[in-house]
């Protein structure tokens, strides 16, 4: 009785030890103190990402840049789905993956529906098309979302390895211009701030 008390302890006693080791990192890799991360998280300008077990990062949420090798994204990409690509912006709503965010809440397929019909009334206002919906897995969705869009899964993992490599809680969009230029936001968002991201890269 006496080992298995003593072996617990130290079990016990080493998860601390390492949960204490862990290292808060800002979005240029910089050691910051647990309760300046803390604070930065609820700007809610960034997420926490986990590096490896040692170590949390914050990441910002909004980012915009070019997409490398456009060219071969673009052949990838419209060889799933033609021609999505062409002459004017495209709107991706990407789905990770089950997670406490996006399975949890009070939303009915209903109430999704709504949303998102909101959400393409507002984009195909300004680009006469809707958005492409893309999941890693649509074996991996509820049936409130896959009642209500018609999701598909991610070409060849091309949107996941461009975008987003972490999986962001609840999901993410990318808004491409014609020339490779991107605005994308992780975690959960709004209509509006997909339609404020099309609007500026117009």
């Amino acid at each position: 009785m006496k080992v298995i008390l003593l072996f617990s302890l130290t079990l016990l006693l080493n998860v601390y030890a390492k949960a204490q080791d862990v290292k808060y990192l800002n979005t240029d890799g910089k050691e910051i103190s647990t309760a300046k991360f803390n604070a930065e998280l609820e700007t809610r300008k960034y997420l926490a990402i986990k590096t490896d077990a040692q170590h949390r990062q914050l990441i910002e949420r909004y980012q915009t840049g070019l997409i490398p090798d456009f060219s071969n994204f673009k052949t990838i990409f419209n060889r799933h789905f033609p021609q999505a690509l062409s002459n004017s912006p495209l709107v991706i709503i990407y789905y990770p993956g089950e997670d406490p965010c996006n399975n949890s809440g009070s939303a009915t397929a209903e109430t999704k529906k709504d949303w998102y019909g909101t959400l393409d009334k507002g984009v195909k206002k300004q680009i006469q098309s809707l958005p492409i919906y893309i999941c890693k897995n649509k074996n991996d969705m509820d049936d409130r979302g896959s009642a209500v869009l018609n999701w598909n899964n991610d070409p060849e993992y091309l949107i996941e390895r461009t975008f987003f490599k972490h999986h962001y809680p609840c999901g993410s969009f990318v808004v491409i211009s014609p020339n490779g230029k991107y605005i994308s936001y992780f975690g959960e968002y709004s209509k509006e701030q997909v339609w404020t991201a099309l609007k500026a890269i117009k």
